[in-house]
């Protein structure tokens, strides 16, 4: 079943936001109070309104109430935030993620509600400082706290092996969740070789992770 969103906050971030779950095919109303905001944003998303998230009478019209997941993403407004999140609770919307400018907030916001909160500039940083200190890594996603998924570029001198004598899992409590070979991505087994040249995705612990790139590009 096709779940669907709506966004609050239409500057860079909830933006970008909204254009992808459209683009994605995904159920998605973009709000915002400023009407150059969403018309901007109208262009590529089809259902866009002019609105204040702070009045409750106002997200029950919309139907906020029925949405499955809600992204605040209002920014340097900490009041409007909270009142939106309020609102949002009092409608029982389950899914909350909201944008905070600072770490301070984070509590805060989950506090009054929210089910997740991002700091998009932290992750940024996080994401890059990652991506950069290996050569060989070409993609990293967060996934907690601990967990992260990557993409390993396997060097050119790796000699290639099956899965099952690799034994990756045990060896570096990691899982290969894929393989990328001539730009066709397969979901590996056991009798899998993975040879040089070939792209991995990797899910696991950040050091641990960084272990296995150092196996594969010695």
């Amino acid at each position: 079943m096709k779940k669907n969103f709506i966004v609050i906050g239409l500057g860079r971030f909830g933006s970008n936001v909204a254009i992808t779950l459209a683009e994605t095919n995904s159920d998605v109303l973009a709000v915002d109070v400023d009407k150059d905001a969403v018309k901007s944003v109208s262009k590529k998303v089809p259902h866009c309104v002019i609105a204040d998230a702070t009045n409750l009478d106002v997200l029950t019209e919309l139907g906020a109430g029925s949405i499955d997941h809600a992204v605040v993403a209002i920014g340097n407004n900490l009041e409007a935030s909270i009142l939106t999140i309020v609102n949002l609770k009092k409608l029982n919307v389950k899914n909350i993620t909201v944008r905070a400018d600072e770490e301070g907030h984070k509590e805060l916001f989950k506090l009054i509600g929210a089910t997740e909160v991002i700091i998009p500039e932290e992750n940024a940083a996080v994401f890059l400082a990652n991506q950069i200190k290996s050569d060989s890594i070409i993609d990293y996603y967060i996934i907690d706290k601990d967990y992260v998924m990557v993409k390993i570029n396997v060097g050119k001198k790796f000699i290639s092996k099956t899965l099952a004598e690799l034994n990756i899992r045990n060896e570096f409590d990691v899982n290969i969740v894929g393989i990328v070979r001539n730009d066709e991505f397969r979901i590996p087994h056991g009798t899998d070789y993975i040879c040089a040249n070939d792209v991995v995705v990797v899910a696991g612990k950040n050091p641990n992770i960084l272990r296995l790139d150092q196996f594969f590009n010695k």
